[in-house]
């Protein structure tokens, strides 16, 4: 007995062994990769990719996914296997690829293979991502009083990118050249014909702790938020790091330039005077394993009169900022901190007799998470006269704090923040004293995934002292009540969003008023169709002249596709009607639009895709008491190509 249990055991272990074995077997011989070799480097841009599948197979049995990214749609697929022509370049070094197979007795085969490769013997990455398009309208309706729409129009965009890499070396150049034409005059600083909107230079180096990198053309310039950041100007930059140590300095043209039309002069942005230019250097290092940094700015330079994207009542601004940041962090973000002090130089109007302003700016930031707490305290003070040359939308006369915190567990999120801020911070006797505070808890309940839940409370109060007897004192106290629901399942969102805003007026004027808001907002969203009606409903109450004002909203967006996908439309509109309470006033607006467009074929020269169709407009106002009604209706026949192409 015990002689026939030991055999019937090993039978039952052998088959299992052979059975795993022919699997494998299996597995490793039915998906071949022919082309390129597996481990060897290739030298090609778009190497062509080949395997071989020796069972039978459907393309929905299949799944190829090249570097991360399903490419199954995109396969010529034989009896034999499949084969990949890239569109774009591929980029130098390792690429995987891995292929899965449904088989038809339920089993799942995958294989996964290793190729690399180099675009030429001299450089690792040489290529260039171009993409050209091309769009025509044609007015087919529109009313004769509408002269902001041309009759003919025709522009034609070309994106390009160029790299060349080597080993520690890298270029890089971007460009955006545009033509464009129609029957209008266009609006500065755009003109018609042929230019080059914007571009870039760059070349990087790293190599041992050493970076560099140098840009010229459109380069947009970051330090921090009180001496220059997010300017985006033409000129130039470069930036040097060793280690720990980050030095910077920069020069742009004070003008925004648009174009290269023009001559030579302010094509680069850094011909010129220093009065029509920014320039700025930075450095930055680190200290005690990275925990302490220090950071150092100094920006001078100045502006001559408007530009595009820049006002001025004067003809001409010059001046300079010190700006000087550290920062620490022994806590592993626990306990972050950040210290900055600034000092500005400036001369509001250089044609003018009165000297240049000097002032200060201070700001204090404190913060950290520790788990699923995080909390943030920010202190700031700005001079009324601090001002920075190329920073126009930095608020200035201004001092307060802000502390935020927040609790994040698994069905429960809860937000909190406070505020205080006051202006005229010298206390001027011509001016009021004004002050602002906010206060604002958000909870959201996220135990049911398909059903989120969030609520919101703000009360903000506005309060002025010191008022000269010319001013009108302002003390108004609004509380706001927000809360939502969403039900998402599969391909539906539905939502419920309810708003309550009520603003108590302390003064004399008593002008009070609150505001009862319910919007329902729906999606349903499919592959090739997507659908979201919208409807809300607003009444605003004035309880002083006893009256209320109704607003009614329906709004539409339907975007899809048809015919194998050659066909796609999209519709938006929006149905608004208002009416007060005493019939003093009554309109009903309708804006609508609509798209069509089908592809005339299949891809031309494997890059060219155009398509034809109908862009239209609809507007329509109807004043119910004045009696006033406009109707607009505007028709393009549009005709557009696209075609990408790499090199």
């Amino acid at each position: 007995m015990n002689k026939i249990s030991a055999l019937f055991f090993i039978i039952i272990v052998s088959h299992f062994f052979s059975g795993y074995a022919q699997s494998d077997v299996i597995g490793q011989n039915l998906i071949q990769l022919l082309e390129p070799q597996e481990g060897v480097e290739v030298i090609a841009k778009k190497p062509v990719i080949k395997c071989s599948i020796i069972q039978p197979f459907s393309r929905e049995n299949l799944l190829v996914m090249l570097d991360g990214e399903d490419i199954t749609g995109v396969l010529d697929i034989s009896r034999e296997g499949f084969e990949y022509k890239p569109i774009k370049v591929l980029s130098s070094g390792i690429h995987s690829l891995s292929v899965m197979l449904h088989m038809h007795d339920g089993r799942e085969v995958q294989k996964d293979f290793v190729f690399s490769t180099r675009h030429s013997k001299t450089f690792e990455d040489a290529y260039s991502n171009n993409e050209l398009t091309t769009i025509y309208t044609s007015v087919l309706e529109k009313p004769e009083d509408v002269t902001t729409t041309p009759y003919s129009k025709i522009e034609s965009n070309f994106k390009s990118e160029t790299r060349l890499k080597n080993g520690h070396w890298e270029f890089t150049l971007t460009t955006n050249l545009r033509y464009i034409d129609q029957s209008l005059p266009l609006n500065q600083p755009q003109r018609k014909g042929l230019d080059l909107i914007n571009y870039l230079l760059q070349s990087k180096y790293s190599k041992d702790g050493i970076g560099i990198l140098t840009e010229i053309g459109d380069v947009q310039i970051s330090e921090t938020e009180n001496t220059v950041m997010g300017l985006a100007k033409r000129g130039g930059n470069v930036s040097f790091q060793y280690k720990d140590l980050t030095l910077r300095t920069f020069l742009v043209k004070s003008q925004s330039v648009f174009g290269y039309r023009g001559g030579v002069r302010g094509s680069t942005g850094i011909e010129g005077s220093l009065d029509e230019h920014i320039m700025g250097v930075s450095g930055e290092t680190f200290f005690l394993s990275r925990k302490v940094n220090l950071k150092t700015i100094y920006v001078t330079g100045g502006e001559t009169g408007d530009s595009f994207g820049t006002w001025t009542d004067a003809s001409g601004r010059k001046g300079s900022v010190a700006g000087f940041v550290l920062g620490t962090d022994f806590l592993n973000q626990k306990l972050a901190t950040e210290a900055e002090v600034d000092f500005s130089r400036f001369d509001a109007d250089t044609t003018d007799d009165f000297s240049a302003d000097n002032d200060k700016a201070y700001k204090l930031k404190i913060g950290g998470t520790s788990g699923n707490y995080i909390y943030e305290a920010l202190y700031k003070y700005i001079g009324p006269d601090y001002q920075v040359v190329g920073n126009q939308g930095l608020q200035k006369n201004i001092e307060g704090f802000t502390l935020n915190s927040g609790l994040n567990l698994d069905i429960h999120s809860v937000n909190l923040s406070l505020s205080r801020y006051s202006d005229n911070v010298e206390d001027d006797e011509l001016y009021p004293k004004v002050y602002a505070y906010q206060g604002a808890i958000n909870y959201t309940f996220k135990k049911f995934q398909s059903v989120p839940i969030s609520l919101s409370y703000q009360k903000s109060i506005i309060d002025s002292s010191k008022e000269p007897s010319t001013i009108t004192p302002v003390e108004t106290e609004t509380d706001t009540i927000t809360g939502g629901i969403n039900y998402i399942k599969d391909r539906w969102n539905l939502g419920i969003q309810t708003a309550y805003s009520s603003q108590d007026d302390r003064t004399s004027a008593g002008n009070d008023s609150t505001s009862n808001t319910y919007t329902f907002i729906t999606s349903y969203v499919m592959d090739d169709f997507s659908i979201s009606p919208g409807l809300a409903f607003n009444r605003l109450r004035y309880p002083q002249q006893g009256n209320r004002t109704d607003t009614y909203t329906a709004s539409l967006d339907l975007t899809g596709k048809a015919i194998g996908n050659k066909l796609s439309y999209g519709f938006a509109g929006v149905y608004n009607r208002t009416k007060a309470g005493d019939g003093s006033s009554e309109q009903d607006t309708i804006n609508t639009n609509l798209e069509v467009a089908y592809s005339l074929g299949k891809k031309l020269l494997d890059f060219l895709n155009p398509s034809a169709g109908i862009r239209g407009t609809y507007n329509k106002t109807n004043n119910k008491v004045s009696g006033g009604e406009n109707d607009e209706l505007i028709l393009l026949l549009v005709l557009s190509t696209s075609m990408p192409f790499s090199l």
